[in-house]
């Protein structure tokens, strides 16, 4: 996934074959999505072409989390107990890992807003603009690169 690999570890020597494996499979499916990923981008096609700028596209290349706990150890470096970037700080506690991000507004009181487009939207919610949330979603989907640190040192 274009992670600088350290070339002096024993261990890149034996999982080289794998990552070359790995790197093959990922240039043959250059562009395939899922099936559950390729109706939501259907979907996301069909909602926002009539704005007529580029609808986002889902990410084709992502990391994949195939065994429990898996996320914990990615989460902290090797042997450490704690990481903290501009965006979070991540701690080790004994129920595992404990994410606090730097500007934690969330609430479960507020305003819940809702796309225009399909169903009505309920009277205890606001509408947003097509354009909106595709300018959300966007964004959400093209993170600035100093935010997809993974604490690998």
């Amino acid at each position: 996934m274009g992670q600088p690999l350290d070339n002096q570890d024993e261990f890149v020597d034996i999982a080289r074959p794998l990552l070359r494996n790995y790197e093959n499979k990922v240039r043959l499916l250059k562009g395939y999505l899922c099936p559950a990923d390729t109706r939501i981008q259907n979907f996301l096609d069909s909602h926002l072409k009539e704005l007529g700028d580029p609808v986002p596209r889902l990410p084709e290349n992502t990391l994949v989390l195939d065994r429990p706990g898996l996320g914990r150890i990615l989460s902290l470096p090797y042997k450490g107990a704690s990481f903290t970037s501009p965006y979070l700080h991540s701690y080790s506690v004994s129920q595992g890992i404990l994410h606090n991000p730097v500007s934690d507004r969330r609430t479960t009181k507020g305003v819940f807003h809702i796309v225009e487009g399909g169903f009505p939207v309920p009277a205890d919610k606001q509408a947003v603009p097509k354009r909106a949330f595709a300018s959300l979603l966007n964004a959400a989907l093209n993170p600035p690169a100093d935010t997809l640190t993974l604490p690998l040192q």
